[in-house]
């Protein structure tokens, strides 16, 4: 059989012929009256910040007493959420992969059996089976964490705590040397600063070294900023920046397996639950400091407490339905479509590449879950049939064993799908 020919036909160019826009046609999500309910309820739950932003602009804004937009709150394991982000720039930049063994690093976890096996995407996603609290629940220092011992192998348990955090800050500040004093430095450097978001304070363990899971202390006219940088993609549109390639930042969106709630330090909308959109990703800490974002409606809402014992009583799901006006505030706009497909063969294998699909049709920014790449033996797809089905945001995929199985001429389009279930053309 011959194999010199393979043509790629990009289906956005020559076959789709789009959703109709009324797909993506939503009212605005929150009213004067929404956002009166909303911010009641926050007050009646203890929150002492809440503020909302609609594309980039301040809509609903309240303090209720003791609250002053003054104050500053410690907003507990919502510090977690800035390590997934702050992953994605280490990516870009060459320093770390997701999938590379932590221990190439932290070279003292080479002769344990499981340590040895832990890699970045384990610690992230919680996955690494690592003792994942020390003794009184405080964050160990950087030492103490590598030092805990590995209770089950990596990828076979999800455990919360703070333990994987403070391993990912030494193995990080390792990777830094020479360039930023610790992680926290990197991540002012390259997310902070350039988005004008000054924390108020950090805590630091008894070695000098800035806490990964919980203590910072934030404004909430700041803290919100992270969450807007979140809902455009990576992009700042004050300045005109790129701080992250949305593809690589949208990693942390992605499920993990053992724990379907939990992607890479963010948290995100119930897998088949109801109550929430189904695009919304939620850093989030003890006593509900909370910074929800959700890229549908081109929303950020932020609430924080003081009396971080006295939430309990509140619910994501009642705070959305009040400020939603829509009574079903979900997500029906297709990913735009993806362009630019190209392969090369890499010995038995095909690599697809393809451009990022970072939009929906009517130019929002997209949450992605995964993309598939479609086959054919003729132009028009009649024959075509589902070839690979590739979680997650990456533009790109491999065809294992596929450059000796194909024929003269193969056709083959691909195209995103995101997190409603919404299927690009």
């Amino acid at each position: 059989m011959n194999h010199r020919v393979l043509l790629l036909i990009i289906l956005a160019a020559l076959f789709a012929a789009g959703p109709a826009a009324a797909q993506c046609a939503y009212p605005e999500p929150v009213t004067s009256e929404s956002c009166a309910a909303a911010a009641a309820y926050n007050a009646s739950t203890n929150g002492a910040t809440f503020l909302v932003w609609v594309n980039g602009q301040l809509v609903c804004e309240d303090y209720p007493f003791p609250g002053s937009p003054t104050d500053f709150h410690e907003i507990w394991s919502g510090t977690k959420s800035f390590w997934g982000v702050i992953a994605g720039i280490a990516i870009e930049e060459g320093r770390i992969g997701l999938d590379e063994i932590v221990a190439d690093t932290i070279t003292e976890w080479q002769t344990d059996p499981w340590k040895s096996m832990i890699t970045v995407r384990h610690l992230l996603n919680l996955t690494d089976g690592l003792q994942a609290d020390a003794a009184g629940g405080s964050a160990p220092t950087y030492a103490e964490a590598i030092a805990m011992p590995a209770l089950h192998e990596p990828g076979t348990v999800w455990e919360y705590g703070a333990v994987p955090y403070q391993c990912f800050g030494e193995f990080l500040r390792r990777k830094l040397l020479g360039e930023f004093a610790d992680p926290l430095a990197y991540l002012e450097d390259r997310i902070l600063n350039r988005i004008g978001a000054p924390y108020s304070e950090w805590s630091r363990g008894t070695d000098g070294y800035p806490w990964l899971p919980q203590g910072s202390r934030w404004l909430g006219s700041q803290w919100i900023k992270y969450g807007e940088l979140v809902l455009r993609g990576g992009y700042w549109p004050p300045t005109g920046d790129r701080i992250v390639s949305q593809h690589l930042m949208d990693q942390a969106f992605q499920r993990t397996p053992l724990n379907t709630d939990y992607g890479l330090t963010w948290w995100l909308a119930p897998d088949g639950g109801t109550g929430y959109p189904c695009d919304t990703v939620v850093a989030r800490g003890l006593g509900t400091q909370l910074l929800y974002v959700i890229r549908s409606r081109k929303t950020v809402i932020l609430r924080q407490t003081t009396q971080v014992w006295h939430g309990w009583n509140y619910s994501d799901t009642v705070l959305l339905d009040l400020l939603f006006a829509e009574d079903d505030p979900q997500d029906h706009c297709p990913p735009a479509p993806a362009s630019g497909l190209a392969v090369e063969r890499s010995g038995d294998d095909l690599l697809f590449t393809w451009d990022p699909v970072n939009d929906d049709i009517s130019g929002s920014t997209e949450l992605l879950n995964g993309h598939e790449l479609w086959k054919a033996a003729s132009p028009d797809f009649t024959d075509g049939a589902l070839h690979l089905s590739l979680g997650g945001p990456l533009p790109q995929g491999l065809a294992a064993g596929q450059a000796t199985a194909n024929p003269d001429l193969v056709f083959y389009k691909v195209r995103a799908f995101d997190k409603c279930g919404n299927v690009g053309e």
